[in-house]
């Protein structure tokens, strides 16, 4: 595979490497964000409350964002994603009260609109149609990497508590986590975009945009359930902290980065839909165990091993869509398939929350039947579409 990646080009090259950065920086932030919610004594519903207003935002902003990255083309709009993010960032680390730290995810929402829909179609726009397998697989791959080095340091922060409290210490791994985000949006710069504005934004939608975005709607509500909360799952259940919780996500993302290399082989041998449902209906099983798991060592192996299998098809399916839907609608693909996806993740963590106050294993049942049905859709949908 690697072999294939030489000559990959200048443009390519440095979204690749942005890619990577912005993974470490997230890696450092995602794993202590919800220990350092559950210390400064948030509650599941609260924490769920936070993840549906940055939904909420980032779904208002998707369709402005679509069209000034029509309109001014995505590298321009992509750098102003750090407009909000920053200040949004900031007040989440250091906000006095709740309300404040609503506005940072209201803030952080907006922005990741912004980078949403112009970082994934101007990668697409500038790699050759060939190389979107390769291409697709391997950033997958480069973030994975990035996102295990920012989840390796996840036992710094207890290792240093003797003389700086467990909160603080976790506000300031994520702050360095921030710095890094926001320093690899410098590797736009070089990016020349091939696309040229557009005076025209046409909110049409074809059949295939349909399709692909009532499905990733039905994962992010199945996802936003549960998956979005296991950490705080975790901590309530078993009692662990950042640096348990950061090893198991390291192991899965360590896991991931051969299953990613071998994903388009395996499409090769079984077809990609065949393989992208294989591995999804494997999960749905591991799910319940995680519920049912009497220690955390056997819950975390049981997740880790389902989330391997059902994000190992993730750069395929990405290149199916960018095969499918031309240049000219990727970025109200991307604009429709994020805000779908965001309501029904903000609407599943909403719910998932309320139920993990009722019931802690109740939200990872209703995501196993959830992801059922999104499979069985997946499988009938995109057969027909594959058909014809």
């Amino acid at each position: 595979m690697f072999e294939r990646t030489k000559n990959l080009g200048r443009n390519v090259t440095a979204l690749l490497l942005l890619g990577f950065f912005s993974a470490l920086g997230n890696g450092m932030i995602n794993v202590f964000i919800q220990p350092y919610l559950k210390h400064i004594g948030l509650s599941p519903q609260e924490v769920g409350l936070l993840q549906l207003a940055s939904s909420i935002a980032l779904s208002a902003s998707l369709i402005p964002a679509a069209f000034l990255a029509d309109k001014f083309g995505r590298k321009k709009i992509a750098l102003s994603s750090l407009v909000p993010i920053l200040p949004g960032f900031l007040m989440v680390l250091y906000a006095p009260g709740f309300n404040y730290m609503l506005v940072g995810f209201v803030l952080i929402g907006i922005g990741n609109a912004i980078a949403g829909v112009t970082l994934n179609p101007l990668i697409a726009d500038v790699t050759p149609r060939d190389k979107l397998d390769l291409v697709g697989s391997l950033s997958q791959i480069l973030g994975l990497v990035g996102a295990s080095i920012g989840m390796a340091l996840s036992w710094v922060p207890q290792l240093i508590a003797n003389s700086h409290s467990l909160l603080d210490a976790y506000r300031t791994f994520m702050l360095y986590g921030g710095i890094i985000v926001a320093t690899s949006f410098l590797l736009l710069l070089p990016v020349r975009d091939n696309v040229k504005p557009s005076e025209k934004f046409v909110l049409g939608f074809s059949r295939e945009t349909l399709i692909f975005t009532v499905l990733s709607a039905i994962t992010g509500l199945g996802a936003g359930a549960s998956i979005q909360l296991i950490n705080y799952y975790f901590m309530t259940k078993f009692g662990v902290e950042a640096g348990e919780l950061g090893t198991r996500m390291l192991v899965e993302t360590l896991l991931m980065i051969p299953f990613t290399s071998l994903a388009p082989i395996i499409s090769s041998r079984l077809g990609t839909l065949k393989a992208v449902v294989a591995l999804q209906l494997a999960s749905i099983p591991l799910l319940v165990a995680t519920a049912r798991a009497p220690s955390f060592l056997m819950a975390a192996a049981f997740f880790t091993l389902r989330t391997v299998l059902m994000n190992a098809a993730n750069p395929l399916f990405w290149s199916l869509t960018m095969k499918t839907i031309g240049p000219e609608e990727r970025s109200r693909y991307t604009m429709l398939n994020i805000l779908a996806s965001q309501i029904a993740t903000g609407t599943g963590s909403a719910i998932g929350g309320t139920l993990m106050n009722i019931n802690l294993d109740s939200p990872l049942y209703l995501t196993a039947s959830i992801y059922l049905v999104q499979t069985m859709l997946l499988y009938t949908l995109l057969k027909k579409l594959d058909n014809n």
